[in-house]
């Protein structure tokens, strides 16, 4: 099924709100600027040229990149994942799962540092071996040979997966070094993964939890880069829905019945929320103060700072003792770079004393976001 018969509907049915707290008409939710990232490449490049915030030159100094990096072949054959569970949604983690999904990651890793290593450079290089990677892949139909009855898991790693390689090419891939025919390939795999994708029928619970949302950064950056409306569309349609779910306090519900593991699938649900957020901000819209049911994406970020700082908020919900906080003394999850970006002050101006790095959200968020200039 064509995934335009999947997602127009879901835009259609959050159009109204969407439309007024973003203060945009349903016919212009389009992309207006087609192929674009989640930043300005080099408008961005040139303020990194000048900085002076101690993170962000701890990031420059890295040389991780694609031209370096190990270039997985894509996995042969039906791609199956274990469960990241041994048992349930919860508990013991399954170590079968991380030896299935290494190509996956060695993917994900790669690309992310060949797209870092160009917003700082401009190297055409690394564009290119970001481009003949995802070639392969492409060539390889990868990303395409599963279904969620047989792997829910492969179906979960499809949506990481995609979400890594699609921001880390809208980073690279306007680069002229790159062939046009490598170009046109890989728009065209990331499209008909992305269709594939939504074309699967899960339980109704992974219809609404954070995988929709990971499901909806997928739509909304593969929408950009294919000059797909319809697809944009319902990846902000989405991120509507999940601003609408919030309970009165800002928690998620459904990430509030993962047990032990509930803050952290609070901070894990934010992620695709916040870039899907970065990449309209991009297009003209506003996502971040778009209200649905009386909420804001900023009661969900707010529920896991008082949640981190008072785990008894947690226990309505959950009454295992929680395995995240904010102010474990870890270094932070990366899209909290581009929220305090947006959002200065504290507790992010605390957390953030080091580059953070997420492959699955396009890299160095650092360098993608960090205010480069110390106020």
């Amino acid at each position: 099924m064509h995934l335009r018969y999947l997602t127009v509907p879901l835009a259609l049915s959050f159009g109204a709100g969407l439309c007024t707290a973003a203060k945009k008409p349903q016919n212009e939710l389009v992309i207006r600027i087609p192929a674009a990232s989640f930043l300005d490449v080099p408008a961005r490049r040139t303020e990194l040229a000048h900085a002076t915030t101690p993170r962000v030159v701890e990031a420059l100094s890295w040389k991780a990149d694609c031209l370096h990096a190990e270039q997985p072949a894509p996995p042969v054959g039906e791609m199956f994942i274990p469960h990241h569970y041994l048992s349930g949604s919860n508990g013991p983690v399954n170590p079968e799962e991380a030896k299935a999904t290494e190509p996956y990651r060695k993917l994900e890793q790669a690309v992310s540092q060949g797209a870092g290593r160009y917003v700082v450079t401009g190297d055409a290089a690394e564009a290119v071996c970001v481009a003949n990677l995802l070639a392969k892949w492409a060539a390889a139909d990868a990303l395409l040979d599963y279904t969620y009855r047989d792997s829910s898991q492969a179906w979960y790693q499809v949506e990481w997966t995609l979400s890594s390689v699609s921001l880390a090419w809208s980073v690279v891939e306007t680069d002229p070094a790159i062939a046009a025919a490598q170009r046109t390939a890989i728009l065209a795999w990331m499209h008909k993964v992305t269709e594939y994708m939504f074309a699967q029928d899960p339980h109704p619970g992974v219809r609404e939890n954070n995988h929709a949302y990971w499901r909806a950064l997928c739509a909304t950056s593969v929408g950009i880069l294919t000059s797909d409306d319809a697809l944009f569309k319902s990846g902000l349609a989405q991120y509507a829905r999940a601003i609408g779910q919030m309970n009165p306090d800002g928690s998620l519900p459904l990430e509030m019945a993962r047990h032990e593991n509930a803050l952290h699938y609070q901070s894990f649900a934010l992620a695709p929320l916040v870039m899907i957020a970065e990449l309209a901000a991009r297009q003209g819209v506003d996502l971040y103060s778009l209200k649905e049911n009386g909420h804001t994406i900023a009661d969900a970020v707010d529920f896991l700072v008082r949640a981190s700082a008072d785990p008894a908020l947690v226990k309505k919900y959950a009454s295992e003792p929680q395995t995240f906080s904010l102010f474990s003394g870890a270094k932070p999850p990366a899209w909290i770079e581009f929220w305090a970006a947006r959002h200065p002050g504290k507790p992010w101006s605390g957390l953030l004393n080091q580059p953070v790095y997420d492959s699955t959200l396009g890299g160095n968020a650092t360098i993608y976001a960090a205010p480069t200039q110390e106020k």
